[in-house]
Order: structure tokens, then sequence, then C-alpha cells
């Protein structure tokens, strides 16, 4: 078994205001729960944004994934973002899934700045509508090709 190499997840300095606003008003009780719920928020969004300016301490890559799913989240947005390439799941490319889980939650902050800026809500209240909206199945259903129905079953 090999050891966990030394990876930490950033911050982006440009939303360091938006996160402690969260930490304060929304109640999340760290910053790793802020950038496991803005990666998730990103990623639903499909916004992916690199940044270079970084506020703070990183956070150690063993705190971030503290919470049990968290782990689980990192991996299974990388495994989305890069297709097929199943290497992305090598524990010698942790740092590629942490900067990819990076851009997820700098590019859901961006979103939820958007919508603090246009809705003029409290934090707590647009986090509870981020959350409803994902639990909720608010989509149209899609029609579903029979082939591909089909092309499941075995007979």
């Amino acid at each position: 078994m090999t050891a966990t190499p030394d990876v930490r997840a950033r911050r982006p300095q440009q939303h360091e205001r938006l996160m402690l606003e969260l930490q304060q008003e929304a109640k999340f009780p760290a910053f790793r729960d802020i950038l496991l719920f803005a990666a998730a928020v990103g990623f639903t969004q499909g916004r992916r944004v690199p940044f270079t300016a970084v506020a703070g301490d990183p956070i150690r890559y063993d705190t971030l994934v503290g919470p049990s799913f968290a782990d689980t989240l990192v991996s299974m947005i990388a495994a989305n973002e890069v297709g097929n390439d199943p290497e992305i799941m090598d524990n010698s490319r942790l740092q590629e899934r942490v900067t990819i889980f990076e851009e997820y939650a700098n590019g859901g902050l961006e979103y939820i700045q958007e919508i603090v800026n246009t809705r003029k809500q409290p934090l707590g209240l647009i986090v509870f509508e981020l959350v409803t909206s994902a639990l909720t199945n608010d989509r149209p259903p899609t029609d579903i090709d029979v082939e591909d129905l089909l092309s499941g079953a075995t007979w």
C-alpha cells in the first residue's frame, strides 16, 4: 500500500469574502464544507474555472475528505471530467483530481456570487434554494430510446 502524497486543496482568493459570509451566515462549519458544496454546485452548473490567487493555508487532503462522501465526490467529479481515462483514479494522480475539484469549487463560488449579486437574498436562503433545486427533479422527463432500453436486457 502506498502512502497518500501531501496534497492540499486551495481556496480561491477572489471568493474569500463570500466564503467567510457562507461560514457566518449560511452556517457552514468549515471552509472544507464550503469547498465541497461549491464544487458540487460548480459541477452541476458546468463551471470549471481555474485560478491562481490563493487565500489562506491550503486544506490538507485528509482534512478535505473527512466527511465519508467527500473522497467520492472529488473522485467522481474528476472521473466525469476526464472521461475515458481510468488512470485518473490512480494515487499518483491525486493532485490532478484535486485541481479539477478546486476549479469546479471556484466555478461554484462564482455562480453563488452571481446569485447573491442579482437576487439580493440572504445567503442561507440561497444555499437552501440550491440544495432544494438539486434534490427535486424539476426537469421534464426525457424520451427513452427503446434501442437503448433493450440493449441492457439479456434474454
